[in-house]
């Protein structure tokens, strides 16, 4: 591919990101790579307890976020840059009956709006991955943590590079500028900050394994929730074209490519 081509591969996937995360949120649902268990493994890094305060950035409809509250009963506070998604994510609290627990706000990962040291631990689901700037994401994370606490974000890995016109379709696909990475670019991403205690870890993920965890996040009125909303979005002829364009054309050797990776580290004190 040419630096011309990229930079035109570039500027397409960006100015479809807002489309494509509105047309998310019009549905309620947001897919993380990993699922369910993704999401517990963060929680056992970051260990929140009752009455911590933690961040989820870039916390889409809130899934994460209410299962937090749900299952610690701390106090979560969800940020992310398209405001429909929290409209969906406060919806989501009211019916997981963890509204008390829970607040959301439209704010961007690279300026969070809260003071140095406020949060008892922050996570990050496939979010930092938008950035092209990784490295200032995560020290903004680190910058509202408290010392001693711990920051964990999961993110898509490419686990065997595949072909150019895979990767090409992939990106699209994901609605990712800058490609997909390596475990070992997240791994330095992660080296490249002040944090202790340093956890990288890859998994695999398989068809069925996916499948599964990605039904777990939700339950059965979710799916009801979401099924109706799906159905709206095919009524609108530009999240339809973003929904046939991308998330319905993952190549079908997707699996054999693709895995995640949990990162995470200690702010020192």
């Amino acid at each position: 591919m040419t630096t011309l081509e990229f930079q035109r591969d570039k500027v397409a996937i960006a100015s479809d990101q807002a489309l494509y995360f509105d047309m998310l949120a019009e549905m309620g649902h947001t897919k993380h790579i990993g699922g369910l268990a993704a999401t517990i493994r963060l929680m056992e890094l970051t260990n929140p307890q009752n009455k911590d305060d933690v961040l989820d950035v870039g916390c889409g409809v809130g899934i994460a976020a209410a299962f937090l509250a749900q299952q610690y009963s701390c106090h979560v506070v969800g940020v992310d840059i398209t405001p429909r998604m929290l409209i969906r994510a406060r919806e989501r609290a009211e019916r997981k009956g963890v509204a008390a627990f829970t607040d959301f706000r439209v704010a961007d990962m690279h300026a969070l709006p809260f003071e140095e040291g406020y949060f008892d631990a922050v996570i990050a689901e496939s979010v930092i991955c938008f950035s092209s700037d990784k490295e200032h994401v995560l020290a903004e994370m680190i910058r509202v943590l408290k010392p001693g606490g711990f920051v964990a974000f999961t993110e898509a890995t490419w686990r065997i590079l595949p072909p150019p016109d895979v990767a090409r379709q992939m990106a699209q696909v994901l609605g990712l500028p800058e490609g997909m990475l390596q475990h070992e670019a997240w791994q330095a991403v992660l080296q490249s900050s002040p944090l202790e205690q340093l956890v990288a870890e890859e998994y695999p993920i398989t068809f069925r394994e996916e499948a599964r965890n990605q039904y777990r996040r939700i339950d059965v009125s979710d799916y009801l929730h979401t099924f109706g909303r799906f159905l709206k979005v095919f009524m609108n002829p530009a999240y339809r074209a973003i929904y046939r364009g991308a998330l319905a054309s993952a190549p079908a050797s997707y699996y054999h490519y693709v895995g995640y990776g949990v990162y995470g580290g200690v702010k020192p004190q």
